[in-house]
């Protein structure tokens, strides 16, 4: 971990997912603010990820994971942008996602190791259950949880963490709903138009 690093306003860094010392997934971001009240990242539409799959280039499920039978591709982001919010330390992050038009689409509540600062960008890892709220606040529910179940099956996950994670998806899924989260303040912010689509900056691959 890289301590006492910030990034300024505008800098194209990466965020990776590391499992088990390799690069699991990666993208590139711009930063919008960096520091010790919150972390706002965004990405837009057409950026390139890598992105793993599995053997037969189906989604990576916790087993495929385990036996190591999969590897990374190029994939667009072609459906929404993405404006990443994370309170330092948080077993989570807020993604705002946006249609080609601008709509808000939903809040996406990312259940995961915190943010880890590094030289070049920001480590993390998923922890397979998501939690998503409609754009206007008016519901929400769980996603992936046959991922999650599985996981916890595999004893990737332990139950007792299980029910800690889901008690935190909730009590956030309810801030959100409550408009007072720090979130909500960014329901309609705009990335700078100078901002064209980011690639991996050097050094993404490196663990």
């Amino acid at each position: 971990m890289v301590k006492n690093i910030y990034f300024r306003p505008g800098d194209i860094v990466f965020i990776r997912e590391i499992w088990q010392g390799k690069v699991w997934r990666a993208s590139p971001y711009y930063v919008v603010q960096d520091g010790s009240d919150l972390i706002a990242l965004y990405t837009p539409m057409n950026a390139i990820t890598k992105y793993p799959r599995a053997l037969n280039r189906e989604r990576v499920k916790p087993l495929n994971r385990v036996k190591s039978e999969w590897d990374l591709t190029d994939e667009k982001l072609s459906q929404f942008s993405v404006l990443r919010l994370a309170i330092p330390g948080s077993a989570y992050s807020v993604l705002v996602l946006r249609a080609p038009d601008g709509k808000h689409l939903v809040w996406y509540i990312n259940l995961e190791d915190p943010l880890r600062h590094t030289a070049g960008g920001f480590n993390y890892l998923d922890q397979f259950l998501d939690v998503i709220v409609e754009a206007d606040l008016s519901g929400w529910h769980w996603k992936d949880e046959d991922e999650f179940d599985e996981a916890i099956a595999l004893g990737l996950i332990s139950k007792k963490r299980a029910a800690a994670m889901r008690a935190e998806g909730e009590e956030v899924a309810a801030w959100i709903q409550s408009s007072k989260s720090p979130f909500n303040t960014w329901a309609d912010w705009k990335p700078d138009p100078v901002w064209k689509v980011p690639v991996l900056p050097e050094g993404w691959d490196k663990t």
